[in-house]
């Protein structure tokens, strides 16, 4: 029966850790799909019916003139060939097509082990966890490109925002629950004095994280990568001009592009001063070996990280390093998470 069970658990912990990737994936098509500016080429959302794109010529004929209908042809493509549609239309008809996927991912597999009896009460509820969370998420993406399509033809930055980070949480719970599963830590005879302050720094680095990719996606939303394409300074100054000439003021922080841009710099430093904090923390620390390389892979990351940053903002956000940009950060959160889970199993 033991056996049945750790067989089961393995099962269930790869079909999680294949849906975090999926959604990974649906990341980073998305983030391709928004630096091509190819999110709003398909005007509708059929659930079920549209799984395959315009086969004939008159069928792209027809979807063409369809998208002539809304704003971003009148007021930003107006002119472009049919050919220049195609390309725009098959990033965003290929994020469409991997979040069909995804369902199949999660439903088919799911529906498997609930037969077989896999799923006990508690994983149940995770697994109907995870299906709200990505009902909400297809939801969400529609609701963002729906704001595009009316008067301005620009989605909502904050809506961009939740539709990535409901993205992020998909892929946090399928990865904890996938740890869950599968990780079994030996018990400790004692548990080190460092691991209570460890876990405050990982705590204030999940916090600062956070924080970081909301205005990340601010940043994107706004096209705010596309000013102040210099660095440490923006455009010779510590602060941006015409920082807070908003009103009310408060509203600079998270509509104002220069200062979206400004708190997302600051944050980062921030982030990454907090990382390094957490591997001195570690490294000196009487926590097991194997805890030490989390910590260098975590600072390994964030390094990379803020660099592609960096590079991202000086060379005026080329699609490839935006792109690897936001699937960094993504794959720091994952190994965060992977560390924070051994640090509050093995030592409570």
């Amino acid at each position: 029966m033991q056996r049945r069970d750790r067989n089961d658990r393995k099962w269930v912990g790869i079909w999680l850790w294949s849906g975090a990737a999926f959604v990974f994936l649906m990341v980073i098509i998305g983030g391709i799909t928004r630096l091509t500016g190819s999110g709003l080429s398909m005007s509708d959302w059929n659930l079920i019916m549209g799984t395959l794109p315009p086969l004939s010529e008159s069928e792209w004929t027809a979807s063409f003139q369809q998208y002539k209908q809304f704003p971003e042809y009148q007021q930003v493509n107006m002119g472009i060939t049919l050919g220049e549609f195609k390309q725009i239309f098959f990033w965003e008809y290929l994020h469409r097509l991997i979040g069909r996927l995804i369902g199949i991912v999660f439903l088919i597999p799911a529906l498997y082990f609930w037969l077989r009896g896999y799923f006990n009460r508690k994983l149940f509820r995770r697994v109907l966890l995870l299906f709200g969370l990505g009902a909400l998420q297809g939801l969400m993406g529609w609701v963002m490109v729906k704001s595009g399509l009316v008067d301005v033809p620009y989605v909502s930055h904050y809506r961009l925002a939740a539709h990535f980070l409901l993205a992020v949480l998909l892929i946090t719970f399928c990865v904890w629950f996938a740890l869950d599963l599968q990780k079994q830590y030996p018990e400790r005879e004692h548990t080190p004095l460092a691991s209570k302050e460890l876990k405050r720094w990982v705590r204030l680095i999940a916090i600062l994280f956070f924080v970081q990719i909301l205005w990340g996606a601010f940043t994107a939303g706004l096209d705010a990568g596309y000013i102040y394409n210099s660095f440490p300074l923006m455009n010779r100054q510590w602060l941006p001009q015409n920082a807070w000439t908003m009103q009310p003021v408060i509203v600079n922080l998270v509509e104002n592009p220069g200062t979206v841009q400004w708190i997302h710099r600051i944050v980062g430093s921030i982030l990454g001063l907090a990382v390094v904090g957490l591997w001195v923390k570690t490294r000196f620390s009487d926590v097991e070996p194997p805890l030490k390389v989390k910590a260098d892979v975590l600072l390994g990351l964030i390094v990379a990280q803020y660099t592609l940053g960096v590079f991202t903002l000086l060379f005026k956000v080329p699609v490839a390093l935006g792109v690897i940009h936001q699937s960094v950060a993504v794959i720091f959160w994952v190994a965060w998470l992977i560390y924070y889970h051994e640090l509050r199993k093995s030592y409570i």
